[in-house]
């Protein structure tokens, strides 16, 4: 009877509860990220100010901001 319980039963229950709280922390993780209003930031490769990734633009490969000396830089 020892050797179902422990062996069998305890090991299955094991692995159910931790896929279920990792599944659960996972889900609160990424709605928290999702509800807030913390933006994604890169940097700009030509002056090195963070900028938020809705601003920037591509240019050539690089991370460029919209300052008007750092499109005339590229």
């Amino acid at each position: 009877m020892n050797f179902i319980v422990f062996g069998v039963i305890a090991p299955i229950a094991y692995f159910f509860l931790r896929f279920l709280i990792k599944r659960l922390v996972i889900n609160f993780i990424q709605s928290a990220k999702r509800n807030s209003d913390i933006k994604d930031m890169t940097k700009c490769e030509n002056c090195g100010t963070f900028i938020s990734e809705e601003d920037v633009k591509q240019i050539e490969g690089k991370n460029i901001c919209n300052k008007p000396e750092c499109k005339n830089n590229v």
